[in-house]
């Protein structure tokens, strides 16, 4: 599956329930990638979502991966969007699950 902005986006080779985009943090912020991704494993715009802001900092997520050296560093970030637990790494992976499924 392609993901928006040319990053590309999968779910079979990380389970039927996670989707899995990479991005490349010089073309796309992390907090679009965020946005992208959840708005798939959603099935709706990006605009219908929430506001990232409701839920922690955009602008930090991406000060924070945008100035670590991903071949220095394995940093990996989780947390929540609405139904959603998110993964995001600093070489450009965002993952989304619904927290139905990990209860």
């Amino acid at each position: 599956m392609n993901g928006p902005n040319g990053s590309s986006a999968s779910s079979a080779d990380d389970g039927p329930d996670v989707i899995h985009a990479n991005f490349d943090w010089g073309s796309v912020s992390p907090s679009m990638a965020v946005i992208e991704t959840v708005a798939i494993a959603a099935d709706r715009k990006p605009t219908d979502l929430r506001p990232l802001i409701e839920t922690f900092d955009p602008d930090a997520l991406d000060t924070l991966l945008g100035t670590v050296d991903a071949a220095e560093s394995d940093l990996t970030l989780a947390f929540h969007v609405d139904e959603f637990h998110v993964t995001v790494t600093v070489d450009g992976d965002v993952f989304v699950e619904s927290n139905r499924l990990r209860s």
